[in-house]
């Protein structure tokens, strides 16, 4: 990946609706030169989709939580995780080092619906024991990191 690649996926984070004729301007490229740039960053490369940002609130998802889980012992943990794919309240989980075998992140419509997803992570997924923290705001939202 060159400088020009990265200028390119730069331009995409910052807006992936931008014309092909933009990015091009912006990367002084013709436009079918910056075209097949990013055909082959989306074939082979970093680019690995385009996406809408939501925003959760204006949804109705009013409670964000970060819950530390710790798994029971002789939980399956791809059965595990693929509990958690089934709930449309987890929208993150990491397998992380450290105090707690899981990190989830929900958003929920108010913390009635919490408390019946952290009863489902416990009962359905297998969860031994979970410490919920509520989130009250995203200092630095998730973002990609650009080379």
């Amino acid at each position: 990946m060159d400088m020009i690649d990265r200028r390119i996926v730069g331009a995409l984070v910052e807006d992936a609706r931008r014309s092909i004729q933009d990015i091009a301007d912006h990367v002084t490229l013709s436009a079918s030169a910056t075209r097949d740039r990013i055909r082959r960053l989306t074939s082979e490369g970093p680019v690995r989709g385009y996406t809408a940002r939501l925003d959760a609130v204006a949804l109705g998802f009013t409670v964000q939580a970060v819950v530390d889980v710790d798994m029971a012992p002789g939980t399956d943990p791809v059965a595990f995780e693929a509990r958690l794919r089934g709930q449309p309240a987890v929208v993150e989980a990491l397998h992380a080092t450290g105090d707690h075998d899981y990190i989830v992140r929900v958003l929920c419509r108010d913390t009635a619906e919490l408390h019946d997803v952290l009863r489902a992570i416990k009962a359905d997924a297998g969860a031994a024991h979970t410490a919920t923290r509520v989130v009250l705001d995203e200092s630095v939202p998730l973002r990609p990191r650009l080379p």
